[in-house]
């Protein structure tokens, strides 16, 4: 109860505007480079880098969301497309996780999808794969249902995420491993504010949903990329994955930049494929506000940059 409730205030108070003006104008005192790798592409590359040399995957992300203009989402879509170029000209291994809000889908479904249908075919010349995350309720079935069109075009090096918090998300779930075996799903809790009639609140629940979907989609024969910091999360699926003798190419399991670098380690010296989530860029700040909405100690590191 009082970590939602630190969830809920925490949100809350970042985005008040004079909150976010304090934060973004002393965003490398508060150690914002801890959790967003760089505002460039090319100081992104060192972390991937490092990364790799620590036996680490890892999934480049943009930053942006909720675009309410054609030409931003336009201008996202081509920094999608040239992330894909860059990462393909560097030899580094193509993956990015993107925000269908941030290349239209708040504006008009046929915008998103043809901006879509550009990023992914850019991904398939390049060998890459795209990820799209998902975002809060009013952004799920139009997710779900780009996933399903770039699918049916032919499109295999997509995946998408679902929510175990969104009290929907086991009927999604269902529904797109009935008629696609093979499919690739990020299962994640959920970081974004949500009301009683859409999330489950209580975290004991949204932890049980999130346990039956990961395993609803490994005895489906899907690959599950198990996106979570929780550690007995990660005791109870690793045990799984060792009961059932799953191949590492049937999951991984995937954290985010800078947070919880020590069980991100054990994973990888466990034997178990791990990915990590890169951010960069420079509209930085939402995403930065709900890391420290998920965990007090990231709040505390903040503070601690700020005051010494």
């Amino acid at each position: 109860m009082y970590a939602k409730l630190y969830t809920k205030l925490s949100l809350g108070i970042a985005n008040n505007f004079f909150v976010k003006n304090g934060i973004s104008s002393n965003a490398k005192k508060l150690g914002v480079s801890r959790f967003v790798a760089a505002d460039n592409l090319a100081d992104s590359l060192i972390v991937l880098d490092n990364l790799e040399a620590e036996g680490k995957l890892y999934s480049l992300a943009l930053l942006g969301e909720f675009v309410n203009k054609k030409e931003t989402a336009q201008a996202m879509t081509n920094g999608i497309i040239e992330s894909l170029e860059y990462l393909s000209d560097h030899n580094k291994a193509g993956y990015m996780s993107i925000k269908p809000s941030q290349f239209g889908l708040g504006i008009d479904y046929e915008l998103a999808l043809e901006n879509a249908l550009a990023i992914a075919s850019k991904a398939k010349e390049t060998k890459a794969h795209i990820c799209l995350d998902m975002e809060n309720t009013p952004f799920v079935d139009g997710t779900i249902g780009l996933f399903k069109d770039l699918r049916a075009k032919g499109f295999d090096n997509v995946s998408t995420v679902l929510q175990s918090y969104l009290r929907r998300s086991l009927d999604d779930m269902k529904d797109l491993l009935e008629p696609n075996q093979n499919i690739i799903l990020r299962i994640v809790k959920g970081a974004y504010k949500e009301d009683n009639d859409n999330a489950y609140q209580r975290q004991g629940k949204i932890e049980e949903k999130l346990l039956e979907m990961i395993y609803m989609g490994l005895e489906a024969g899907a690959k599950i990329n198990i996106a979570t910091h929780d550690p007995q999360i990660i005791k109870e699926t690793s045990a799984f994955i060792r009961g059932a003798k799953l191949a590492k190419e049937s999951y991984e399991y995937q954290m985010l930049f800078g947070v919880s670098p020590k069980a991100q380690n054990n994973i990888v010296t466990g034997g178990h494929p791990l990915r990590v989530y890169v951010p960069y860029g420079q509209d930085w700040y939402g995403y930065f506000s709900r890391r420290l909405a998920e965990r007090p100690a990231n709040l505390a590191f903040v503070l601690k940059g700020l005051f010494n």
